[in-house]
């Protein structure tokens, strides 16, 4: 399996670097791109499944969501528009009257909890991502760190835990990881957040011990995002979301390290750079 992971990453890495290096509206739309295609999946599975979660609502929720963390940080007349806040009220609001007009109570916990948490949980991840770009002078530089961190850490993973790999870490949710390549991830995760801030040059912004908190704390949520991805599809009966990515799956299972992690490091850049 390790070629055909090594083909389609060299298709898709330079997409994706080269929408990161241009920004704007090009990385914009690349990100929604891969949203909707993650929620195509997470509605496919959960509807195979026997939720009824439906197709309208998951992308309703995804889309509007997405749109409305990327549009928060505008102002108004100099006050916050709390836009985020004002969207979820009124999609919750909108499917808990659906499921009273229906006037089947019984599932209707599951259809609203399911048709709102994957495609919240994308839209929420993918957001920051351009939200980290968008970060004044330095996007470009943390955006690359942050995805070269998690490929390392994630290739690192696989790698040792193939070979050296014995104890399983959560054999029922993700057979194939081990002690052995959870602990491989988070060290060449650490060490290559170190190695790629110093190449580009975000040492001389953040100091050590900010570097170190990202550093640990990026790859230890790669790992906890891409086992609750799994959690969603061993749920649904599925190994991987899709064969769209010859050798990793569907976009979910190539973008599932992002899940926690991209929006904890946005958050902590902003810390981080306010000082």
């Amino acid at each position: 399996m390790l070629l055909p992971r090594i083909i389609t990453a060299i298709l898709g890495i330079p997409i994706v670097l080269i929408c990161v290096y241009y920004g704007g509206g090009l990385f914009f739309v690349l990100l929604l791109l891969i949203l909707l295609y993650m929620i195509k999946e997470y509605a496919y599975m959960t509807n195979v499944a026997g939720y009824e979660v439906g197709w309208f609502f998951p992308f309703l929720v995804g889309v509007i969501t997405f749109f409305s963390i990327i549009f928060e940080p505008l102002q108004f007349n100099k006050h916050s528009l709390y836009l985020t806040s004002i969207v979820l009220t009124i999609l919750l609001f909108v499917m808990f009257f659906k499921e009273i007009i229906k006037q089947k109570p019984v599932g209707s916990i599951g259809r609203i909890s399911l048709s709102f948490l994957g495609p919240f949980l994308f839209s929420w991840s993918m957001a920051h991502f351009y939200l980290v770009r968008d970060i004044k002078n330095y996007g470009m530089q943390l955006t690359y760190i942050l995805i070269f961190t998690i490929w390392t850490a994630d290739n690192a993973s696989y790698i040792f835990g193939s070979i050296f790999g014995k104890k399983k870490l959560a054999s029922i949710i993700s057979p194939k990881k081990t002690i052995v390549g959870l602990f491989s991830g988070i060290t060449f995760g650490f060490l290559g957040f170190l190695f790629f801030s110093r190449i580009f040059m975000i040492d001389q912004v953040l100091n050590y011990k900010e570097l170190s908190i990202l550093g640990l704390i990026i790859p230890i949520l790669t790992v906890i995002s891409d086992l609750s991805e799994s959690l969603i599809k061993r749920d649904c009966g599925f190994k991987d979301s899709d064969n769209l990515l010859v050798g990793h799956g569907g976009m979910m299972d190539r973008f599932d390290s992002f899940i926690f992690t991209t929006p904890s490091y946005y958050y902590l850049l902003l810390l981080f750079l306010k000082k």
